[in-house]
């Protein structure tokens, strides 16, 4: 239910096609640029929608708000690069994080570990790899079933 008093069902099924549409280009540019600093209002711009309805779309198609999902994306290229053995350092660079200690807070956030506890415990032998999902975690909060892995990328 939108705070406006209509039903998500009383949309019209091309406002809901050009929806996903929306959150389909959101999420291929987000999947392009993750590694770059990126803003909310960026990633609306190019959903093609203001960055106050992008956000509220993107939360009830996705289960996640879209930085979140950013620093989701980011988390699990980290693991990847992690898991390849590059070093913190290397991976905070290059995944647009500020510095070594950002990306160190942020992982720490998302995975329990520091990247140097990952790192051990992601060596053949360790159990680290399967602590962050690898489709986006869904809000918590709400007791709706968790959403679809995200939409696949087309050029729409």
């Amino acid at each position: 239910m939108y705070g406006c008093g209509h039903d998500e069902n009383d949309i019209a099924p091309a406002q809901q096609g050009s929806r996903e549409r929306s959150v389909a280009r959101a999420i291929a540019y987000v999947e392009a640029h993750f590694r770059e600093p990126l803003s909310l209002a960026r990633i609306a711009a190019e959903a093609h929608v203001s960055k106050f309805h992008f956000a509220r779309m993107f939360r009830r198609n996705v289960g996640l708000s879209p930085m979140q999902y950013v620093r989701w994306r980011r988390i699990v290229e980290a693991r990847r690069l992690l898991h390849a053995g590059h070093a913190p350092t290397v991976v905070a660079g290059g995944l647009g994080y500020f510095d070594q200690s950002h990306f160190t807070r942020a992982f720490r956030a998302a995975t329990g570990l520091t990247p140097h506890q990952y790192m051990v415990r992601s060596a053949p032998d360790g159990d680290a790899a399967s602590s962050v999902p690898a489709v986006p975690p869904t809000n918590q909060e709400h007791a709706c079933p968790p959403p679809p892995t995200p939409p696949s990328i087309t050029n729409a």
